[in-house]
């Protein structure tokens, strides 16, 4: 072999280390955009990037896993998002058969139906008032309609009552302020 030779088989295998090299930072990077996108919730994204790096590079190991993963994440989305519809059309579908039996319930028993609603409205009144006699912890003075002389015999009893309250205290203090003087031995 020659010296222009082995120059020559040197840098075509520059140039092919070189082009794989490219080749296989262009996967990653397609594979590092396509992860990338999926961990910020754009699944659709994602997807896409991954499929358009798996058409220059079908035989990608990474590409090909991130794209089984990716398909799998999107079926479970699916799933969970037909889950949740499901549910909601059966509460739809349970109020709407309530309203139905109780039109039924009205058509039939009206009176019934009447007095049902005064009822409700009865039970609500009382809570309003149970609430309000709650909040309001003090009752409100009311007045007495008496006529003055029922209020000066009002007072006149009070009086008294407050007359035989003080004697009876000052009673009690004369009793306790008498002390036995004992005398001194001295």
């Amino acid at each position: 072999m020659s010296k222009d030779m082995k120059k020559g088989i040197v840098f075509l295998l520059f140039v092919l280390m070189a082009v794989s090299s490219k080749a296989q930072s262009s996967a990653m990077a397609y594979f590092n955009n396509g992860s990338k996108q999926y961990v910020h919730s754009k699944l659709e994204q994602a997807i896409a990037t991954v499929d358009s790096g798996l058409q220059k590079f079908p035989t990608d190991e990474k590409l090909n896993a991130l794209k089984e993963k990716l398909i799998e994440e999107k079926k479970k989305q699916q799933q969970q998002q037909d889950k949740k519809e499901g549910e909601q059309n059966k509460k739809n579908q349970e109020k709407k058969d309530s309203k139905k039996e109780d039109k039924e319930e009205k058509k039939q028993n009206p009176k019934e139906e009447e007095s049902k609603k005064e009822d409700k409205e009865k039970e609500q009144k009382e809570e309003k008032e149970n609430k309000d006699s709650k909040k309001e912890k003090k009752p409100t003075p009311q007045m007495l309609k008496m006529s003055p002389e029922q209020i000066k015999q009002l007072l006149e009893t009070m009086n008294n009552e407050e007359n035989k309250t003080q004697k009876k205290i000052n009673a009690q203090k004369l009793k306790k302020g008498r002390k036995k003087h004992q005398e001194k031995d001295w």
